[in-house]
């Protein structure tokens, strides 16, 4: 895939990332077709309209659907097909993706179609183009897709507002009638072919949309999440041996020995000098409690995970999902079964799974810092006790977020309800699988945020000594958006703003020059010597 200047990126259907779709999401790039990919549209058109020239009975193009499969459908009633398939699927309920994520999942279909294997005509995926690069965004509902014959009523919704029914939205118009918002931009309705309707609605692109929101914020407070750990293991006076590089070289798993490099590359008094460590050394503890010194093992395979499902979302983005299939270099059409969402559902259960560790972890740590009989501080790291509560509920709210998210564990995909007339009669529920990753990891961020905002007001207790300068890094920039908790006040916009320096990436910004720094000195972690490894891991 080729980018132009950041300004545009061509789709080819086979290349696209998750960190690509997530800047789509945002609207700040525009999209258009690799000429390999416009030919592979126009050839995958051809042998659709060959079948209908012949008068060949396939299925999606001149017959029902489902259960229908087997009523043939007249020449001249197949564009009123098309019509009434995505009217009739077009039964979603709930509130709208947001603009974001309905661009996501408008980029991300045009992606697949992009493949050559859909049958749709090359006019129609212009049109898809040009609604894209003007923010012209379908009213797409969130609930109701099982996930089996693909996302079929999301995307339906999708279609619906391309057709110019239902509603749309764009930054000019806001919310309004679809056909009034696409006149608004000068654009036409989507006017339905033989075979388009399908072609449209047929895929798991609303799972794997969400699923690759949900990686790459994964991803982002998972490193994060190492450098809290960090801070919170400094300001409670641990020792840094648990991380030592030779224990985890002996339990090679990749994620454990990275995020044991981590801890290393911002607490390594001989690279980075702590007056905290220095002061405390004497009566150091020999171990910690395993919030401490097991961060390596259990932050690190959140991260081993995301690598796994990162993998799994980023093979699904570059599929051809829908049915049936055109092989346009063997003039074949053949029905088969990729629209099925198992795969992205079952990887965005596990994701939740391993995500809540980084907060259930947090949340221990969390206590740590708040009780004084374990952290030698002042109780919820506020002086005046009893005039002043300090982060007593703030650790209740971190405490409530963990609890709902062992709820939200529990995986979808292992449910399973028969529709279509028994003919879907096994189905991925990977929609809510989806949106409960999703929830899970904005959780984490949220617990993470709690976490982050102890530590720096426990390092307010031990001035005038400072800490590691990288870590030194962090409590700045925290300071830099929340003052400290030198008496009550309203907690609430401190934990949005430390949420927003997470959102943003803003800890893991601040530290990674020094890690640079780490590394040049010791060299990268093990795990990180491929290249896959290191684009995941260790990219800024």
């Amino acid at each position: 895939m080729e980018q132009e200047l950041q300004q545009c990126i061509s789709l080819d259907g086979n290349s696209l990332t998750t960190a690509d779709l997530v800047s789509l999401g945002k609207g700040l790039v525009k999209i258009k077709l690799t000429p390999e990919a416009e030919e592979h549209i126009k050839r995958s058109r051809e042998v659709v309209d060959d079948i209908i020239a012949q008068n060949k009975v396939v299925y999606g193009i001149n017959t029902g659907f489902g259960k229908h499969a087997d009523k043939v459908i007249s020449k001249e009633k197949l564009k009123e097909l098309q019509k009434n398939l995505v009217f009739s699927h077009a039964a979603g309920v709930g509130n709208p993706l947001s603009p974001e994520r309905t661009r996501m999942l408008l980029a991300l279909r045009i992606n697949v179609l992009a493949k050559g294997h859909s049958g749709i005509s090359l006019e129609a995926v212009y049109t898809m183009i040009e609604a894209f690069n003007t923010s012209c965004l379908s009213f797409v509902p969130e609930k109701g897709t099982v996930g089996a014959s693909g996302d079929l009523a999301p995307l339906s919704h999708l279609a619906l507002g391309l057709m110019g029914e239902g509603k749309m939205w764009s930054p000019k118009t806001g919310w309004g009638e679809a056909k009034s918002v696409l006149e608004a931009h000068g654009l036409k309705p989507l006017s339905l072919k033989a075979k388009e309707g399908l072609a449209l609605i047929n895929g798991t692109q609303m799972i794997t949309s969400l699923g690759a929101e949900a990686v790459e914020r994964a991803l982002a407070i998972a490193r994060q999440a190492d450098i809290i750990a960090a801070l919170t293991l400094e300001v409670l006076k641990g020792t840094t041996k648990a991380f030592h590089s030779d224990i985890h070289a002996v339990r090679p798993h990749p994620g454990q020995n990275l995020v044991a490099w981590r801890f290393r590359s911002v607490l390594d008094s001989d690279v980075f000098c702590s007056e905290i460590t220095e002061k405390h050394r004497p009566k150091q503890r020999v171990q910690d409690a395993y919030s401490l010194r097991c961060s390596p093992q259990v932050h690190g395979v959140a991260n081993d995970t995301i690598a796994f499902v990162k993998n799994i979302i980023s093979t699904e983005m570059n599929s051809a999902t829908d049915n049936p299939l055109v092989f346009p270099e063997r003039g074949l059409i053949i029905s088969g079964g990729n629209f099925h969402g198992e795969y992205p559902a079952k990887a965005l259960d596990y994701l939740a799974i391993g995500m809540h560790e980084l907060a259930s972890i947090s949340e221990r740590r969390i206590e740590r810092l708040c009780n004084p009989s374990l952290s030698e501080l002042p109780a919820f790291l506020v002086n005046e006790g009893g005039l002043n509560s300090g982060f007593m509920i703030a650790h209740c709210t971190a405490a409530a977020l963990v609890s709902e998210n062992k709820v939200l564990c529990h995986p979808s995909s292992v449910d399973s309800l028969s529709t279509s007339a028994a003919t879907e009669d096994h189905v991925s529920m990977g929609g809510w699988a989806a949106r409960k990753a999703l929830r899970v990891v904005e959780h984490v961020e949220q617990v993470l945020a709690i976490e982050l905002l102890a530590a720096c007001q426990a390092l307010e207790f031990h001035r005038p000594l400072k800490t590691t300068p990288p870590l030194e890094e962090v409590h700045q920039l925290m300071r830099s958006v929340v003052r400290p908790w030198d008496s009550d006040r309203f907690m609430n916009p401190d934990i949005e703003a430390s949420h927003k320096l997470l959102r943003e990436k803003k800890v893991w910004e601040a530290v990674h020059p020094y890690m640079e720094q780490y590394r040049e000195r010791h060299g990268p972690n093990p795990s990180e010597q491929g290249e896959d490894m290191s684009q995941l891991f260790c990219s800024k």
